[in-house]
């Protein structure tokens, strides 16, 4: 896809699944995306935490509750409505 979609994480699911609340979509996005998303991680990027390696969902909440979040999409997985991507865990935009 290459898309791309930003916001907070509201709500931690598994080990390497979460729910952001999506505030910034990239103008020359292809699909739709809703309100609020469920992305599984394909890749992260923490450069608070550059080690970091999903363990718990207790660790992945900690690491990324309340945090932003861009992704950069892979694909759809339909049989579970799910975005797999590339995240990068970054400061909020100015006036978030």
């Amino acid at each position: 896809m290459g898309d791309g979609i930003g916001g907070p994480v509201i709500r931690v699911l598994t080990n390497n699944a979460f729910e952001i609340l999506v505030s910034h979509t990239r103008k020359d996005n292809k699909e739709e995306y809703g309100k609020t998303e469920k992305i599984i991680i394909a890749k992260i990027d923490n450069p608070e935490e550059p080690q970091y390696e999903e363990k718990t969902p207790e660790d992945l909440e900690r690491a990324l509750k309340g945090k932003f979040i861009s992704c950069n999409v892979q694909y759809r997985d339909k049989k579970i409505d799910a975005l797999v991507c590339n995240i990068f865990v970054q400061k909020p935009p100015e006036g978030f």
